[in-house]
């Protein structure tokens, strides 16, 4: 093999992808902060003279703080900085970097930089390979395993060297881990003023992990969570998105609205249909004022964005920029495909959760999501992953995953399936309360399919009154298991 001739081969398109790369950073700044390592300490990933020239510009200009760069910007920055400013202009100056800017998508970004590091693996791989095979007799004494276990070590550090996705740390337990745990750091984000027994069961919706909530269309998934969850975790005063690709926001706001009417106000003539008919007297009008006052007092802290299309990209690009700008907690209604994949939808499904779960635990936020059950599940009484269809892999990557439906007609009280339903007294948690059910009154169960917590297979039941999106956590219940995984009896 000529070396020279086949690192010339690999890194023949190395200066327009470093300065694709480095000029996708300065279109869109914010994703400097992905690539912290890039080009720090002993790190070469860009190693083209101009384009880490402006590479290091971009990244001095974004640890001070700016989100775009422009030629105000720039002449800021340079002004102390006669050499770089000198350079600078001999590159053209801001004209060059504006022809570049023009030409790229910062939704390449990834893109890119994978083109950079799979260029700096292989030539890291051409020049050991070299090295090694060039004295073949030091294999001479070696088993085929021998061989073998060579090269595997070294392909593993060569992407180790050129990766950005690993962090590698030791176990030792000190004392500043003991104080995280003595402080229930890892617990999650609280909605125990919602649901006290289901926030219990999963310790809150996990920082940097994924919840999920799935069910069948029609299952009140959307309406649960804004109630028992994303307005909880608003009252405690944490930052909180809703990323919708299916409701608009004034769905939201109705819901909202009938909260504050009936929880703060106590007022309960206006429904939300009531919202959608309109033509309020003056009593509405002035309560729906003093509720629309409250939303501003109490609320101001929960944001919306209408997606109308899937896009996991564009999905990345809203997480990332809302975890830097404060955000605690994502809600995205509904995870789905994108709309560009067909065949291959299920497989693109699960790269995508992977791709969302990545992105969540580097931000740090917790991450909340909808999920629609297959349709030919719907008569299947106990729900498990068997329900996610195609995709039941997704329980893989996520932390929790709790499955809603409709508590059927033979399960009410007295009736063949009986859910049994109880709350646990608190005067003393062994004894159980039995609850009896109303059978003019709407009840959801929810599965706890899968939690990190140790508390899998629980069945919650929970009372509701969509005229109002009024929920009301009743304790557990026991779902005859007619699927085959669990007995609860």
């Amino acid at each position: 093999m000529d070396l020279n001739k086949a690192i010339a081969r690999i890194e023949e398109n190395r200066v327009r992808a470093e300065a694709s790369f480095v000029f996708c950073l300065w279109k869109d700044p914010q994703r400097y902060d992905d690539y912290k390592n890039v080009n720090e300490g002993t790190d070469k990933t860009l190693i083209c003279e101009d384009q880490v020239f402006y590479f290091m510009i971009g990244r001095g200009i974004r640890r001070q703080g700016f989100a775009n760069i422009d030629n105000i910007t720039l002449d800021t920055y340079l002004a102390d900085k006669p050499s770089l400013r000198k350079h600078y202009e001999e590159l053209n100056g801001w004209r060059a970097c504006v022809a570049m800017m023009d030409l790229i998508d910062p939704e390449n970004t990834d893109s890119y930089y994978n083109q950079i590091s799979k260029m700096n693996t292989l030539k890291i791989l051409a020049t050991k390979y070299d090295e090694l095979l060039s004295h073949p007799e030091r294999f001479d004494d070696a088993t085929n395993e021998d061989v073998y276990n060579t090269f595997e070590l070294l392909n593993n550090q060569a992407a180790l060297i050129t990766g950005q996705d690993s962090k590698v740390e030791d176990l030792v337990v000190d004392e500043k881990y003991l104080q995280q745990c003595n402080e229930g750091q890892d617990q999650g984000i609280s909605y125990a003023a919602g649901a006290p027994i289901l926030n219990y069961l999963t310790l809150g919706a996990p920082v940097g992990d994924m919840y999920m909530l799935a069910g069948h269309s029609g299952a009140g998934k959307s309406s649960l969570i804004f109630e028992l969850m994303v307005l909880p975790f608003a009252e405690q005063g944490n930052q909180v998105a809703i990323i919708s690709n299916e409701m608009m926001s004034k769905a939201y706001k109705n819901m909202l609205l009938v909260h504050i009417l009936t929880k703060d106000l106590n007022y309960w003539k206006i429904t939300r249909k009531k919202l959608k008919i309109g033509h309020f007297n003056e009593e509405e009008w002035k309560m729906l004022r003093k509720a629309a006052q409250i939303t501003k007092e109490k609320y101001s802290n929960i944001r919306f964005i209408k997606m109308f299309e899937n896009d996991t990209g564009k999905l990345l690009k809203h997480i990332k920029r809302l975890a830097r700008t404060g955000t605690k907690v994502v809600v995205y209604d509904t995870l789905k495909s994108d709309d560009s994949v067909d065949d291959n939808m299920w497989q693109a499904l699960l790269m995508n959760s992977r791709r969302i779960f990545n992105v969540v635990n580097k931000e740090q936020i917790a991450f909340v999501s909808t999920f629609q059950l297959a349709l030919h599940t719907t008569n299947q009484r106990w729900l498990d992953a068997s329900c996610l269809s195609n995709s039941k892999q997704i329980k893989e990557v996520i932390s929790e995953l709790v499955m809603v439906r409709r508590l059927w007609q033979d399960e009410y009280t007295g009736e063949k399936y009986d859910c049994d339903p109880y709350y646990r007294s608190k005067e003393n948690p062994k004894i159980k309360v039995p609850i009896v059910l109303d059978k003019d009154k709407t009840y959801v169960v929810a599965f706890l399919n899968k939690t990190r917590n140790d508390e899998d297979g629980q069945t919650i039941l929970f009372q509701f009154d969509g005229a109002w999106n009024c929920w009301r956590e009743l304790g557990y219940c026991t779902i005859i298991n007619d699927h085959g995984q669990y007995d609860r009896r």
